[in-house]
């Protein structure tokens, strides 16, 4: 593993186990006695974390642009990483505040099956004047987020330390993420589950990690593609070769959100004399993490045989969890589990 995803590894673990530690921010939780409270709590960690990152992110753009260097651009790098653990916290959980759920795709535009960031952001390039955060705003979502700024750092065409209008480009495209970064964190202000049962809040609650867990599943299904015939340019942040911390990334936002203290879906199933399928879910979570793998990139595992076999083994853990979750924990919560916006490909 490259010293830089070494320690982007570690931040990341940071950015994801520490989402509780009590932090100066602008934003304020709703605090209620409702059932949902405890998710609520983590999820709007996440909002808050995301925000926070995406603010580190703004700065060292501009001070990366003012005075370019080696060491500037990797800890540029580093801060994107994070920034991108911080999205995965939040990312195709199709549950929350609707002014939330509306800045996905202006936060990340995947998958990107025909290269749409980098013609755009060629040709923004390519022009005379570099748009304003405004006139960014109104623009193609492809060149508004995470995906956007992964361009600039890693596309080897960019030269970001020599050229004054990829610089530019880059710290609007920064602010913008920051805005709508923004508009999340101020949305998850508002526990918007406080008006539903307990019927209804279990069914919310098992779809929110249930719709989290298959929108990972599909960052490899989508690159994998049939046996034989893998498709690696699907994979999610191929560029930066991160696609497997992203994933992991993932998963300990789903752990956080399952063992969600003092009204989470582990000890709910303690509390009804399940512990045994507690701890499976549990076990089965904790064992994935630990031994995702992170010192190669999707798309370079994807370019063997060996790579193929242990990316569709990942991919085999996931679906024994989605088993738990769908078929295990639903019935015991007689939740039914539907079909969803990230069936199919």
């Amino acid at each position: 593993m490259s010293r830089l995803k070494f320690t982007v590894s570690l931040l990341v673990m940071g950015v994801l186990g520490c989402q509780s530690s009590p932090q100066q921010s602008p934003f304020e939780m709703q605090t209620t006695s409702h059932l949902s409270q405890a998710v609520y709590e983590v999820e709007f960690e996440f909002a808050r974390s995301l925000y926070q990152q995406a603010e580190q992110l703004n700065q060292q753009f501009e001070l990366y642009c003012q005075s370019p260097s080696e060491q500037g651009a990797q800890h540029l790098k580093t801060q994107w990483q994070m920034t991108m653990a911080s999205w995965m916290a939040l990312q195709g959980q199709e549950r929350g505040p609707l002014n939330a759920l509306e800045q996905s795709w202006n936060i990340q535009f995947w998958p990107d099956k025909k290269n749409t960031t980098g013609l755009k952001m060629s040709a923004l390039l390519k022009q005379s004047t570099v748009p304003t955060v405004n006139q960014l705003a109104t623009q193609s979502v492809t060149v508004q987020g995470l995906g956007a700024l992964e361009w600039l750092l890693y596309e080897p065409q960019v030269q970001l330390h020599s050229d004054p209008q990829a610089c530019q480009l880059g710290e609007a495209v920064a602010q913008n993420l920051l805005n709508k970064a923004q508009i999340i964190a101020s949305a998850w202000q508002k526990n918007p589950w406080i008006t539903l049962d307990k019927a209804s809040w279990y069914a919310e609650y098992i779809a929110l990690l249930s719709n989290q867990l298959e929108f990972s599943m599909s960052k490899l299904t989508r690159p994998l593609g049939n046996i034989g015939h893998p498709r690696p340019y699907f994979a999610e942040s191929w560029r930066s070769k991160s696609s497997m911390l992203n994933l992991k990334a993932n998963l300990q936002a789903i752990e956080q959100l399952y063992l969600a203290q003092r009204g989470g879906l582990d000890s709910l199933l303690r509390e009804r004399g399940r512990s045994d399928l507690a701890d499976r879910v549990k076990n089965q979570l904790r064992a994935t993490i630990e031994t995702w793998p992170t010192q190669e990139s999707l798309f370079d595992l994807l370019a063997t045989k060996q790579g193929y076999q242990q990316v569709l083994a990942q991919y085999n853990k996931l679906e024994q969890l989605k088993y738990l979750i769908h078929q295990e924990v639903a019935v015991e919560l007689e939740v039914v589990i539907g079909f969803n916006a990230t069936d199919g490909d």
